[in-house]
């Protein structure tokens, strides 16, 4: 998760509860956080606007394209990409109700469940293209089993666009680099691209650094 709108008593509250569930592995208290402060996540955060121009130069123009929006939130990355004129098929997951109902009056996915990661309930090779931003990497949100699982339901050669929290992706004890590491090792995926940016473009703080990757099912 990144900043967005939310004021700093917001993430504050967001930080605490995010560490514990890091530690108990109990979602609900960030389900009912998330529930309680969608609506300022609407408007397009910094990571669904990078996440979806990156992923915007892979997709090809095709109707008929299965995308999954994983941590969707209130929908931001499908309606960009709708207005880049992307014309596909969306889908998405995320573990806040109340955020799939505002990624639901959008009027773009032809599905939307209610899932917490690494869970995704939907069979292997299902989607063209999977896009996450500002939810693998990220503390509380999900496990680093996340990654495996986005990859089992891409479909071969599909392509999966998603932002890291740097810094945790650079801790050990997230684990989540050493999993990243084994999908390239053994040859599940191969990386097409990578960059660091900002997630926040107003205070420069080495926290918010995004880590944005392109990778390819094998």
């Amino acid at each position: 998760m990144e900043r967005s709108k939310i004021n700093e008593s917001q993430w504050l509250s967001y930080k605490t509860i995010a560490q514990d569930v890091e530690k108990t592995g109990q979602y609900q208290p960030l389900i009912d956080w998330y529930d309680q402060n969608c609506k300022a996540f609407e408007g397009s955060t910094y990571a669904a606007k990078k996440c979806s121009e990156i992923l915007y130069k892979y997709i090809r123009n095709d109707s008929n394209l299965a995308i999954l929006d994983l941590g969707c939130g209130t929908g931001d990355q499908s309606y960009i990409l709708n207005k880049m004129g992307v014309q596909a098929l969306f889908y998405g997951i995320d573990m806040s109700a109340g955020m799939l109902e505002l990624a639901r009056s959008k009027g773009l996915y032809i599905e939307l469940k209610q899932s917490i990661l690494p869970e995704i309930p939907y069979p292997d090779n299902t989607f063209d293209f999977v896009i996450s931003a500002g939810t693998l990497c990220s503390p509380g949100n999900g496990p680093p089993q996340s990654l495996p699982e986005a990859i089992r339901v891409t479909k071969p050669a599909g392509i999966l666009c998603f932002s890291y929290r740097k810094h945790w992706f650079e801790t050990e004890e997230s684990g989540w680099k050493k999993v990243h590491e084994e999908m390239l090792e053994i040859g599940l995926m191969k990386q097409l691209s990578s960059e660091v940016d900002d997630y926040n473009r107003i205070k420069k703080d080495e926290q918010f650094s995004g880590l944005y990757f392109v990778v390819q099912k094998l």
